[in-house]
């Protein structure tokens, strides 16, 4: 940016769905910022359901930190979440993990409890590969799952900053709801973490002290939530499960249009979230064209 600068450009424009939260993002580019524009969502309030989800069905703490991510019973607590929520989302369910070692601990984990039966009776799982070829044959058949009117939709299990996350768009059906099973902090000794880090150090500012891993991985789900809702007429829910997002720090990271419906209290239990989700795609289906 220094460089543009340098060459006498008069207007830069630096426009994206997914800047926020924008004060690190500034202090990170380390130049004047004259004019900033942060705009609501396209849709309205009844399009959108988000919810914290701050512990499963069996009263169990969501967290995936790292003293936690291998509990059984926390790697229960999650499937039977997702179990509980499969049944009441018409179309597919994204399910986003901070990485794939914690993904393939959690399959692992589901396929021997006999709970990864149980979720895909109610819906096919489509796991997020990482070879080209191979993820490119996962996503047709994730889609023609999504569009056989024999199913009842599919669940898709992905990374956030992996492929799913960042480029791919799953209207309508296809990404009826996102469940956010934790905080992607990236990995300190990636190169370019160490290459950011060093940058900051040198440039240190009060702005650049927010610029941590939590920046990092408040970037990262932001970019995963906005697979859904990708249009006027679309319409969401957004499951937060994992009990940091009630965290007023960790809320002021996410997008501002999610923030504002995050403002009335979360649910105390995870009984009173099925009804709710359930009432909103019934209204939903019924409004939204």
């Amino acid at each position: 940016m220094e460089q543009l600068l340098n060459k006498n450009i008069r207007s830069i424009i630096l426009t994206s769905g997914t800047l926020a939260p924008l004060k690190p993002l500034i202090a990170e580019l380390a130049f004047p910022v004259s004019h900033r524009l942060e705009n609501p969502h396209i849709v309205n309030s009844s399009q959108v359901f988000v919810k914290v989800v701050s512990s499963g069905p069996d009263k169990e703490p969501l967290i995936s930190n790292y003293e936690n991510r291998n509990n059984p019973k926390y790697l229960s607590s999650l499937a039977r979440t997702i179990l509980a929520f499969a049944p009441l989302v018409p179309g597919g369910l994204l399910v986003f993990f901070p990485s794939y070692p914690l993904m393939k601990t959690c399959m692992d984990s589901w396929q021997a409890n006999g709970l990864w039966s149980q979720i895909s009776k109610h819906k096919q799982i489509f796991v997020e590969p990482r070879g080209k070829e191979a993820f490119n044959q996962t996503m047709t058949e994730y889609y023609q799952a999504i569009a056989d009117p024999n199913l009842k939709g599919a669940i898709f299990l992905a990374v956030c900053r992996g492929k799913v996350s960042e480029g791919l768009d799953f209207a309508d059906r296809n990404g009826r709801a996102v469940i956010i099973t934790g905080l992607p902090f990236p990995p300190l000794k990636d190169p370019k973490v160490v290459l950011k880090k060093q940058y900051l150090n040198n440039n240190r500012t009060v702005e650049n002290e927010l610029l941590s891993g939590m920046i990092e991985a408040s970037r990262a789900v932001n970019q995963a939530i906005g697979r859904v809702i990708r249009h006027r007429y679309d319409y969401g829910a957004i499951l937060l499960c994992d009990m940091r997002f009630n965290q007023s720090n960790q809320k002021n990271q996410l997008s501002s249009w999610i923030q504002g419906h995050l403002k009335g209290p979360q649910p105390k239990n995870f009984g009173s979230i099925i009804p709710e989700l359930s009432k909103f795609f019934k209204n939903a289906e019924k409004t939204v064209s």
